[in-house]
């Protein structure tokens, strides 16, 4: 005869029955999102809210485990009442989420001081998972602990963020080489907006490598950039090739995955386009550009030495002493990320471009077990150790100091971080849990 036990647990007041695992169970795949709060996605057990009046929830269960875990072990109670029967189910590249409808069904409304969340589920490998989450309404710590009035991080909207990541060309024609880490780059970072920049699955748009052609990322910034407004925050990243054209000069493009070099004008991503999508498309006051890209990234000022074989590390091409550079006949400045800088500079505007002029910019394992070295220190700045006078709030200006400082020391001052900003260095970007 199986005889099942249960253990009878008070947590602050409220009463839960859960079943006694014969085994420890695991909370780290779970998130808990309140989105009228604005709380991003949640792994604390203890959050505080100003108020109580939250229409949805959403319960993430993220990857790796849960490609391992089925739908049907998925079991989530709202103040101890089974909600499965008000959460609708899908699936992102982060994982699984249970998404709330709190109206659906009379007795789910949020009650006014304590609510308490719990989801579980279970692994195809046996394996248990479960975490409770514990939402306080108190609108004074509400504010201290998202570390901003109403956790809004300084503006009243919602955050979008382009982030484009190409590692792979399909084209390597005059010496353009591949990268190593940039999708990578751009992975980790879309994964940090999500997880724990308070940004929504839906107001990310993300492209790497054979995803990120010409017609798509043309296609895709036309239409999602029409979504952000006056009060919104728009973030755009990319990391990868940046160049002039080696047969104009004064135009620059990012070098998307299937660009050729050759045909920059045909096939390469225009920085001045850019600019005229963002001008036109959004009315935002507040955007940040953050560019890993090498300012050599495909040219040089040197003798024409085409399909020359390249070596990996840095992000340009190889000229024999481990910098990356394509070789012309005639001498170019390879000013990139200055000029976009000129491009971009307006009120309200902030661009951090990974290298000062002439310089490269550098990948390798040992950062982070693999990528840019910008955008790895970028990471560390935004998980928190950009905050230096440790009020749990990265601004503008500390991750900016942060980055050019620390980038210079991890790479013996050979780059140096550049910043334009139009932005002011007040506005909060990160919050540390």
């Amino acid at each position: 005869m199986k005889i099942c036990t249960f253990i009878i647990a008070v947590f602050a007041g409220c009463l839960s029955v859960l079943p006694a695992y014969s085994q420890e169970t695991d909370r780290s795949p779970f998130r808990l999102e309140l989105p009228e709060a604005e709380t991003g996605q949640m792994s604390d057990a203890k959050v505080y809210i100003a108020n109580a009046k939250v229409n949805v929830v959403k319960f993430w269960i993220l990857n790796p485990a849960a490609d391992g875990i089925e739908w049907s072990t998925i079991k989530v109670r709202i103040n101890n009442n089974s909600a499965n029967r008000v959460c609708a189910q899908s699936s992102s590249s982060l994982g699984k989420i249970m998404k709330c409808d709190l109206n659906k069904l009379a007795g789910f409304r949020l009650a006014p001081l304590e609510n308490r969340f719990e989801i579980e589920a279970s692994g195809n490998d046996g394996k248990r998972y479960f975490a409770s989450f514990l939402a306080v309404t108190d609108p004074k710590r509400a504010v201290s602990s998202n570390g901003s009035k109403n956790g809004k991080l300084g503006f009243s909207g919602r955050k979008f963020a382009v982030v484009i990541g190409v590692s792979k060309y399909q084209y390597n024609d005059v010496g353009l080489g591949n990268l190593n880490f940039a999708d990578k780059d751009a992975a980790e970072l879309k994964n940090w907006l999500i997880t724990s920049g308070g940004f929504a699955v839906e107001d990310v748009l993300y492209m790497v490598n054979a995803d990120a052609t010409l017609s798509a990322v043309r296609d895709s910034l036309n239409r999602f950039l029409t979504r952000a407004t006056e009060n919104d925050l728009v973030l755009f990243f990319f990391a990868g090739h940046g160049t002039p054209d080696p047969f104009n000069p004064t135009e620059l493009y990012y070098l998307v995955h299937d660009s050729k070099v050759g045909d920059l004008k045909r096939t390469g991503f225009p920085m001045t386009e850019l600019k005229a999508i963002v001008d036109r498309k959004i009315s935002s006051t507040r955007a940040i550009f953050l560019l890993d890209t090498c300012h050599s990234g495909g040219v040089s000022g040197k003798k024409v030495v085409p399909f020359k074989t390249v070596t990996k590390g840095n992000r340009g091409l190889d000229d024999g002493t481990g910098e990356r550079i394509l070789e012309r006949p005639v001498e170019i400045r390879n000013d990139v990320s200055q000029a976009a800088g000129r491009l971009f500079a307006s009120r309200g505007r902030a661009i951090l471009s990974s290298s000062d002029v002439s310089e490269t910019s550098r990948e390798g394992s040992r950062w982070g077990g693999g990528h840019g070295v910008f955008t790895w220190v970028l990471l560390q700045g935004l998980k928190g150790l950009a905050d230096s006078n440790s009020d749990r709030v990265v601004t503008t200006g500390e991750l900016f100091q942060f980055v050019r400082s620390r980038v210079n020391q991890e790479t013996g001052g050979k780059q140096n971080p550049s910043l334009i900003s139009g932005i002011g260095e007040e506005l909060e970007i990160a919050v540390i849990k």
